[in-house]
């Protein structure tokens, strides 16, 4: 768990810039996209064009954060030019070779132009003729180009310098082996990445069997979120958004028209919004309207520290606009999977239960999108909900999301407290929270040497009369990441369990009182 909580740590970063990326991306499209031309129209052609500039750089970078986790976590502060460098050469490695290795009978969804990285090749015995692109293995590569690099950074620095080889440089060696063993580890993955793609191809086959059953909803809400994580959510979704799977509509001028969101935009435009389009997109507006921001609303109540709290709290204002207007859920979701796992499961299933109560209930609202990437697609924003109430038929469901919208607001602010102050330390209560309250207290010097103890959602603040008591090595040892001096005492990094450790200093503090 220590080594996760560092993850985390490691990786604050470049989820900052994923947010940035959905920032730059959500501010374009509500400048650019005709479907909010109700509320914004805007003619300036250098306005639009710098509403363009900021949708290609937020869709790189949501496209490319693998690459941007894996620069981040190769990172050293010895040696990082090296580790960056080979970092990056091992990753193009590895795509290249699964572009040219990997089977190419896989479903469309199974293949990226990563990096823009395509090829054209000729028939050969070993080689298919055509267009071939990188396999999409998402935040798999990340992980296996990251161990190699790490490992083979290692081996360069004890490496003699009077072996065969000796001529090369150390950061030289280290480049190359992680180019070999990228290579390498690709082909066992264009082996293997086959049973993957079919294992999920098999799981959506099995949903679009009948889309009308709540409980196949539900398992495609669960599955779709859990695949985005990691980068893989194309494979869930374009079947369902834009593929038969997900129904088709004959339009007035005798069009077939397959796909949830396709459907949807076609009928919109037509003015027949009818039958069960927008079944697989009603969640987000539940999820983004209400429940992020109830979320986020119960991180800024965490902070006990009333100074912390007036630093953060506009952090997370932006974020729950960003939620309202764009959506955030990639970057938030990667977040909870790095802070606090159990949350994360508890909001891919509250997500599920939502798409199978909306189909219970017939309610359904879909997303008016003219494109097809999945990736940075933007469901559910305040802009397009709004926009709906123009069309009087629609406001029974708009309302009835709406509540349902306020209930999820409650859920997700009552549960993540609940997780936070009894589910994020010793779930099964094997008395391992006390031995770390007393740990804690013991590697600070004592209950009697603590003025003052603060938390939040990812570090303790203890405040303490004689700082040369405290005992970083045994604070560490108990789990705590880093720990660090602030202006309001000393900061120890122990994630989500911060704050029951805090309350559990604090029942001993109380006991300390009462036996004075």
């Amino acid at each position: 768990m220590r080594n996760w909580r560092s993850l985390y740590e490691m990786l604050l970063f470049p989820i900052s810039v994923l947010y940035f990326a959905v920032f730059l991306l959500g501010l374009g499209n509500i400048i650019s996209n005709d479907a909010y031309s109700f509320l914004i129209n805007i003619d300036n052609e250098f306005v639009l064009l710098l509403a363009d500039c900021m949708i290609r750089v937020g869709t790189f970078l949501l496209a490319q954060f693998p690459l941007l986790f894996l620069i981040r976590l190769t990172a050293r502060k010895a040696g990082s030019a090296t580790t960056i460098m080979s970092a990056v050469a091992g990753y193009v490695t590895f795509l290249v070779v699964t572009m040219y290795f990997g089977r190419q009978d896989l479903p469309a969804t199974a293949y990226s132009s990563i990096l823009g990285l395509s090829v054209t090749v000729n028939g050969s015995a070993t080689v298919r003729g055509g267009v071939h692109y990188p396999l999409q293995t998402g935040l798999i590569a990340t992980a296996v180009v990251s161990v190699i690099t790490l490992t083979s950074h290692n081996h360069s620095r004890t490496r003699s310098e009077y072996s065969f080889f000796s001529f090369i440089s150390k950061d030289t060696w280290c480049v190359i082996r992680t180019v070999v063993l990228s290579g390498i580890a690709a082909l066992a993955v264009t082996y293997l990445w086959p049973y993957v793609v079919n294992l999920i191809t098999t799981a959506t086959d099995y949903i679009s069997r009948d889309t009308t059953n709540p409980v196949n909803l539900m398992l495609y809400g669960m599955l779709e979120r859990a695949m985005s994580v990691l980068n893989l959510g194309t494979m869930v979704r374009s079947p369902f958004w834009y593929g038969s799977a997900g129904g088709t509509w004959i339009s007035m001028a005798g069009t077939n028209i397959a796909g949830d969101v396709n459907i949807w935009t076609s009928q919109l435009e037509a003015s027949s919004i009818g039958g069960m389009s927008g079944r697989f997109i009603t969640p987000y507006y539940v999820i983004n309207l209400f429940a992020v921001p109830g979320l986020l609303m119960a991180f800024v109540s965490l902070q006990t520290d009333k100074m912390e709290r007036r630093r953060i709290w506009m952090f997370y204002v932006l974020i729950a606009i960003m939620s309202i207007m764009s959506g955030t859920l990639l970057p938030l979701e990667i977040t909870l999977v790095l802070l606090c796992p159990l949350l994360f499961l508890f909001h891919i299933a509250y997500m599920g239960i939502l798409f199978g109560v909306f189909q219970a209930m017939h309610i359904y609202l879909g997303y008016n999108y003219h494109g097809t990437s999945t990736l940075t697609a933007m469901p559910g924003t305040l802009l397009e909900y709004l926009g709906y109430f123009q069309n009087a038929a629609m406001r029974d469901i708009l309302l009835r999301i709406a509540i349902v919208g306020v209930i999820s607001f409650v859920i997700y602010f009552a549960m993540t407290r609940f997780y936070f102050k009894h589910l994020a330390l010793d779930l099964f209560h094997t008395g391992y929270k006390d031995e770390v309250v007393r740990g804690t207290i013991q590697a600070v010097g004592g209950i009697e040497n603590i003025k003052m103890i603060h938390s939040g959602t990812e570090r303790l603040i203890l405040s303490l009369y004689d700082a040369d008591l405290l005992d970083v090595k045994k604070l560490k040892d108990l789990g705590a990441v880093r720990v660090m001096e602030t202006k309001a005492g000393y900061a120890i990094g122990y994630g989500a369990r911060s704050t029951m450790i805090r309350i559990g200093i604090n029942e001993y503090l109380k006991k300390s009182v009462r036996v004075i």
